[in-house]
């Protein structure tokens, strides 16, 4: 059995990233011990590794969970990894090849002909295969911003949200894990969920003045940087959640629960804020 640290070393992925698995039921350790640990064994793992395949891939969470319930061939599955990253390799390769070739031509040790020069692009064999392959795999590659979107409000909601409060009493010992963030989960879950709820009030409290009044981008400034405390949320993606949060009755709802409209009134003033900071 391993502890979830040690899952996170040996997958290469971060604690936070293991508890939102197991908070929307994605991958569930086997047993929770009596400490309230998570233990995972080789069969959870074995799952880990095809949902990384699967994110690799380019599906959304929501898709994973969906084939997962449902059941999938993993041989099978397996298969189509491998064809598909067969193809995806081939393509790199003939990319790198053109780009050695222009190299040396820069370097006057070869003349390229303006056939040579864009064979790469216009490999049409190999587009055709990796188009066949995403037509039998419906909704392989998503839109970009969906997908960050969608993936990073689920784990800012499972932070942010007062539900999951009780996840400060399963946090196991530290231990050093090589993560994109450093994990400080211990000491902030409880002041993430209590930053995230406070600044939802102040907001709703602020919603008679336009949502680029001052004191309302003054919430919205510390809103994106408790954000980036657990990942790196672009303007780009803060306009996603913003989206989200109007839209998807998940996210309204329980926003909406802290003022009537405020979903709607923080969408704009995430836009305001997410502006201001590609103008900087």
């Amino acid at each position: 059995m391993y502890k979830v640290q040690e899952v996170a070393k040996i997958a290469g992925v971060s604690v936070r990233t293991l508890h939102h698995y197991d908070s929307i039921g994605l991958l569930k350790p086997s047993n929770i011990g009596s400490n309230r640990y998570r233990y995972y064994n080789d069969e959870d793992l074995k799952l880990l590794q095809h949902i990384l395949f699967f994110k690799e891939l380019g599906f959304s969470l929501k898709k994973i969970q969906e084939i997962v319930a449902h059941g999938f061939d993993a041989n099978f599955a397996l298969a189509q990894h491998i064809e598909f990253l067969r193809l995806k390799k081939e393509r790199m390769e003939s990319l790198i090849q053109s780009a050695e070739m222009t190299l040396l031509e820069n370097a006057g040790a070869e003349t390229l002909s303006n056939e040579d020069r864009f064979a790469a692009f216009a490999d049409k064999k190999n587009g055709d295969d990796i188009s066949k392959y995403k037509m039998e795999i419906p909704e392989l590659l998503e839109d970009e911003v969906s997908e960050e979107s969608i993936d990073a409000a689920e784990e800012a909601e499972v932070l942010v949200n007062m539900a999951v409060i009780d996840e400060a009493a399963a946090i196991e010992e530290p231990e050093q894990v090589e993560t994109a963030k450093p994990e400080k989960e211990e000491e902030d879950l409880d002041e993430i969920n209590r930053e995230g709820n406070r600044i939802y009030n102040a907001v709703a409290a602020l919603m008679h003045l336009p949502a680029d009044a001052p004191e309302v981008q003054v919430e919205m400034k510390a809103y994106y940087t408790l954000l980036n405390r657990f990942y790196d949320c672009t303007p780009r993606m803060f306009r996603g959640l913003a989206d989200l949060y109007a839209s998807d009755s998940r996210f309204a709802n329980n926003i909406d629960q802290h003022g009537k409209g405020l979903s709607t009134y923080l969408k704009e003033a995430m836009y305001v804020y997410a502006a201001a900071l590609q103008d900087a």
